[in-house]
């Protein structure tokens, strides 16, 4: 199948099933229990969402592009998955950092819930995984063979921040900063090392932090608060704070996040990464 454009589609199909059928039975199940904790939901989201999405996958690339599955192999995996993981939480860190020194981001108290921390990490993990494969492995890939990489960047993370306008309370402005913020570093960390790990890890460990650690969060559908080990709050003018859309809406954020993107595209860059259309390598 040699056109890109159908390529995509038909990708996204394989994957949308894979988490339609994830998806129905989570909603079978926690019918049929009666589960209502999130951290309970969340870890039944990542033993069905993740094996589900990758074996679509896999299934697609086998079936229809007919080649290995190197941009998930798994040499090398932990170490890129670890040092993505720890860029994702400490950028996350820096912004809340930046806050706080700022007089908006305030911290309450301390709440530890095992089920609910497990369950932050895991369905932070299980939503990244399927959004990492569609954005990234599919979108971003098959666009940069395409295109090339700076065509595949733009393109990867404008639909990436289109599709944020399904949260709750998105606006045109939170969905621009997501694509210029999480779109293009994203993209820029899949460019360097043309395996998903490395952004899977910084999109984990970010949502992680956001959901999970800092106290800040807000549940994507409902724009519910999300309960995480710290008890803060933040309070300040909204373009700095993200307002009730969380600090993914503000505008340190993106400055923050566009600086990583440019310093992991400067990486790309020397390393040889950046591709022109059809593949053939851009040297400097």
């Amino acid at each position: 199948m040699q056109f890109p454009l159908v390529r995509i589609v038909v990708a996204i199909l394989f994957l949308g099933i894979g988490v339609l059928v994830a998806q129905t039975i989570l909603n079978l199940l926690r019918s049929a229990f009666s589960i209502t904790d999130l951290g309970t939901a969340n870890i039944l989201a990542f033993v069905l969402i993740t094996p589900f999405t990758y074996f679509a996958y896999w299934m697609y690339v086998r079936t229809i592009e007919k080649r290995d599955l190197s941009e998930l192999g798994f040499s090398g995996a932990p170490r890129e998955f670890s040092l993505g993981s720890l860029t994702g939480v400490g950028l996350f860190a820096l912004v809340i950092a930046t806050l706080w020194l700022l007089g908006y981001y305030r911290v309450g108290g301390f709440s530890f819930v095992l089920l609910t921390f497990v369950g932050a990490l895991l369905g932070a993990f299980a939503s990244g995984f399927a959004q990492e494969l569609i954005f990234r492995a599919v979108i971003y890939r098959i666009t940069e063979e395409w295109l090339g990489t700076w065509w595949a960047i733009a393109i990867s993370a404008l639909l990436f921040g289109l599709i944020h306008l399904t949260s709750a309370g998105a606006t045109v402005f939170s969905a621009l900063a997501v694509a210029l913020q999480a779109g293009v570093l994203l993209a820029a960390a899949y460019a360097l090392t043309h395996r998903l790990w490395l952004a899977l890890g910084i999109h984990v460990g970010w949502d992680f932090a956001n959901d999970g650690v800092f106290g800040v969060g807000v549940a994507g559908q409902s724009g519910q608060s999300l309960p995480g080990l710290l008890k803060a709050t933040l309070s300040g003018p909204g373009l700095l704070t993200g307002d009730r859309l969380g600090v993914e809406a503000s505008v340190i954020t993106v400055v923050i996040m566009v600086i990583a993107g440019i310093i992991l595209l400067r990486m790309a860059k020397q390393n040889g990464q950046i591709l022109s259309p059809r593949n053939v390598r851009i040297q400097e």
